[in-house]
């Protein structure tokens, strides 16, 4: 059988040989990480997490999906296969980092050791495929058209496959290098966090607010250091943080970097 554009690229990147046949996936050894949000599928809270990934460490881009039902999906690639079990642990310390706080029937993820009715088995399907019943598509989309399937994740014509396949050919995959650091940076991050909110935690118990502490804004140099600062305060309620990091986004990192 020939191969087509598209199918390459699957198979470039996450090592799939027929992803346009794929009914479900070996739980082995995977080059495919695949991290998603679910109703509401709104992409300004997997934007905080995109912007970290890519313009803060460094990393590949992942590729983002719509998954023609109720979520966006970011893809992650990797250039070797590794275990599911340190695939998982990828996903839950950007989870923890990123999605904290939110509810647990909306994140979603592949590999998993959950139950494949839970995970698995819905969410690792063919990309781009029509949902049956409906004339949803699921389909790979740019960054900068992401925002726009907040709502409804889905096309509604079959996507070419030469511009799916346009888009993929534009990512690379993570070295293990590549990933082991992100781990590092994640595991040191999640870490500090948890002892930050530990006696944040004690303080509410007494009835008090860390909140009524933050920084005040003439004690930054401009709004966007204060908006750095709100959004790594794990004091805030994660919906707090999300907005500060969404203000965040059009100023350049010199503007709220500290040197």
């Amino acid at each position: 059988m020939v191969q087509d554009r598209l199918s390459g690229e699957l198979e470039r990147l996450y090592g799939l040989q027929a992803c346009a046949e794929a009914k479900g996936v070996s739980q082995d050894d995977s080059r495919a990480l695949i991290l998603q949000l679910s109703t509401p599928s709104e992409w300004s809270t997997l934007a905080v997490l995109w912007h970290a990934f890519v313009s803060e460490w460094g990393m590949p881009a992942p590729a983002i999906a719509v998954n023609g039902r109720d979520g966006i999906q970011l893809w992650f690639s990797l250039s070797q296969p590794a275990s599911s079990s340190t695939c998982e642990r990828f996903l839950m310390a950007l989870r923890e980092r990123f999605l904290d706080g939110l509810p647990q029937d909306r994140v979603s993820w592949y590999p998993s050791c959950e139950p494949l009715s839970l995970h698995g088995n819905r969410l690792f399907t063919a990309v781009p495929a029509c949902m049956s019943g409906t004339d949803h598509w699921s389909a790979f989309v740019t960054r900068d058209l992401a925002a726009v399937f907040g709502d409804e994740p889905w096309v509604d014509v079959p996507p070419v496959r030469d511009q799916q396949a346009e888009i993929l050919s534009r990512l690379s995959p993570m070295t293990r290098a590549q990933m082991d650091f992100v781990l590092e940076q994640l595991d040191a991050m999640n870490s500090l966090s948890r002892k930050d909110a530990a006696p944040y935690m004690a303080e509410r118990s007494d009835g008090s607010d860390r909140r009524n502490r933050v920084d005040p804004l003439s004690e930054w140099r401009g709004p966007a250091e204060f908006l750095w600062a709100a959004m790594n305060n794990t004091s805030l309620p994660m919906g707090e943080r999300i907005e500060a990091a969404k203000a965040l986004l059009p100023y350049p990192e010199s503007h709220w970097k500290r040197g």
